[in-house]
């Protein structure tokens, strides 16, 4: 072959995979980020329609699954995030795992994109609330703080002020500020003021604050059954931290414990304390030595 049709045969072989390329791009990946220079997604109509991807895209994740939001969750190690602040898998999983993983990671991406566009775009009209409502949602779910927190913020401060969420809404979304700052950020005394702020009223979420500041693990794991998917996932944020509280009253006062107690005060079987927690405790049937008196 001489090297002119070579060369063309070469090019022809590129411009066929660079087609191939194309087509298999995903669209959700094909838009970068407007803070990276793509200026795609400041044009109102593509916000629009890509936002119409992301949502379908989020749906079809859960309900094409069949999984539940536990089982989905627990194949994502958000400690173990990357610089972007997005989810790998845990060591481990399975490629099942490791597949819904990098979709859900690749649509929480994709709610930034949009996140982004509005803020550049300065879009405050009512696709704006609804992208905004959509994504708080979806991302508390997620415990992506990263996405949650600052769009929560946008939403109360910027959004809604100009386009209004209705009264369910937010007293809704202004709960999750209140609930993120008690239980992730663990700043009660800013809680109580964004609660007089806002003049702010639910029973359930107040009671989730007042135990916390006073050490009330029981009302806090039993409110935890009355809440909605989405306050419970805020309140997870905290969980270990009241667990560890309960597990230090029960070691410094008492000797021993019924292990049905000791498993409603924590919130976890024995089984899970004794794999999570290095506690020394013993178990003697269903009683619990915490420790033992010396003799003299």
């Amino acid at each position: 072959m001489s090297r002119d049709r070579a060369a063309k045969s070469g090019a022809a072989q590129g411009q066929r995979g660079n087609r191939l390329k194309a087509v298999n791009l995903d669209p959700l990946e094909a838009i970068g980020f407007p803070s990276k220079g793509d200026d795609r997604l400041l044009e109102f109509r593509t916000q629009e329609d890509y936002y119409s991807k992301v949502v379908q895209r989020y749906e079809d994740f859960w309900t094409g699954s069949g999984r539940s939001l536990d089982d989905a969750f627990a194949s994502l190690s958000l400690d173990g995030a990357n610089l972007n602040g997005y989810p790998h898998v845990k060591s481990g999983t399975s490629n099942g795992s490791n597949s819904g993983s990098k979709e859900l990671s690749t649509i929480l991406m994709a709610m930034r994109k949009i996140r982004e566009a509005i803020v550049s775009s300065a879009r405050k009209d009512t696709f704006a609330l609804r992208a905004y409502v959509f994504i708080i949602r979806a991302t508390i779910l997620a415990k992506h703080m990263e996405s949650y927190h600052p769009a929560l913020l946008h939403l109360l401060h910027t959004i809604h002020p100009m386009t209004h969420l209705t009264t369910v809404e937010y007293n809704e979304f202004v709960g999750y500020y209140i609930l993120d700052l008690a239980c992730r950020q663990n700043d009660l005394a800013a809680a109580y003021r964004v609660k007089s702020q806002y003049k702010y009223k639910d029973d359930q979420v107040e009671a989730v604050v007042k135990a916390l500041v006073h050490g009330d693990w029981f009302t806090f794991w039993n409110i935890g059954y009355l809440v909605t998917s989405h306050q419970k996932r805020l309140m997870e944020w905290t969980e270990d931290e009241v667990r560890s509280r309960a597990l230090g009253c029960l070691g410094k006062s008492y000797l021993s414990v019924d292990k049905n107690y000791l498993e409603k005060a924590i919130h976890w079987r024995w089984e899970e304390l004794v794999e999570e927690k290095n506690i020394g405790w013993q178990l003697e049937g269903d009683v619990v030595i915490i420790r033992r008196i010396k003799g003299k």
